[in-house]
């Protein structure tokens, strides 16, 4: 998100005075599809990188700046920084304020079942995602939609957001800030634990496939019990409303080496890919030949 942001800053002839990137956290991880492409952008264009491990060491950077935005960096920043410029800095978060504030937003949304997706740019202050919104951008989400493909979404639209912001920044009408309702959600989200990824086979079968799309890799998956081993569901489709009065809730009805179909309280759902523990992709047919019960 960080570098599509910038990519659409220098496009629309807002170039920043510089960027900042964490020079530890997640380096190896994410070193190809973004420390690399966004430093040669920069060599491109002539724009000062920073690569720090502390931003409060580079915090003089900030003086005389007009507004900074964030997306994402990997460190909480502290008022007397985030103070510094004259607008503040601006957080772009991938969720409806304040409801999903914190950890797992796009995740969150898709297992709560919504349709739409909302990206909120807000100001930064010393709660978690708690300043006042400034602009708000809702994608759709499509029935074929998972985390992944939610969140390339939401990359390919943050160039327009944070262009928008700007400009909402620079016309400088009143009130362009709108305060949050807190008490809706006191407390921000925590990361998704090992008890909300998994399955439990009497939820409907909308919440079901919801859970194992909102969690697929490489993110911690959405799993199941078979015979005593842990399973993790990587891909799902509803394939039929129709249950099997014949079976057991969580039974497999059908399966073949590309696909397994399995029993669910008001209907049939499609696994098309699982893995065990090791992330390992198993042979659908070979594994669970005798169509037992996933618990």
């Amino acid at each position: 998100m960080g570098l599509e942001g910038l990519k659409g800053l220098i496009n629309r002839n807002y170039p920043p005075e510089f960027v900042v990137i964490h020079k530890d956290l997640e380096l190896q991880k994410l070193y190809e599809k973004y420390y690399t492409p966004i430093e040669e952008l920069c060599i491109e264009k002539n724009i000062p990188l920073i690569k720090t491990g502390k931003i409060e060491k580079i915090k003089n950077n900030f003086i005389g700046c007009d507004v900074g935005i964030c997306t994402g960096f990997m460190e909480i920043i502290r008022k007397d920084i985030f103070e510094i410029p004259k607008y503040g800095i601006l957080n772009l978060h991938c969720g409806k304020l304040p409801f999903y504030r914190g950890r797992a937003p796009i995740s969150r949304t898709i297992m709560d079942g919504n349709k739409t997706l909302t990206i909120t740019l807000h100001k930064m202050d010393e709660g978690v995602d708690s300043g006042d919104i400034l602009l708000e951008s809702e994608i759709e989400i499509e029935n074929s939609d998972d985390v992944n493909s939610l969140y390339q979404k939401c990359c390919e639209r943050t160039p327009d957001v944070i262009i928008k912001g700007i400009e909402k920044l620079l016309r400088q009408n009143s009130n362009i800030f709108s305060k949050q309702s807190l008490p809706l959600k006191p407390k921000p989200n925590k990361k998704i634990s090992g008890e909300e990824r998994k399955i439990n086979w009497q939820w409907n079968i909308n919440k079901i496939h919801n859970l194992i799309r909102a969690l697929t890799k490489p993110y911690p998956c959405a799993f199941s019990e078979y015979e005593g081993i842990i399973y993790n569901f990587i891909k799902s489709e509803i394939f039929s409303m129709d249950t099997c009065k014949a079976r057991q809730i969580g039974e497999i009805y059908y399966l073949d080496e590309d696909y397994l179909l399995i029993n669910c309280i008001d209907g049939l759902l499609k696994i098309t890919e699982i893995r065990n523990d090791n992330n390992n992709k198993v042979n659908l047919e070979e594994v669970f030949k005798p169509k037992g019960l996933f618990k």
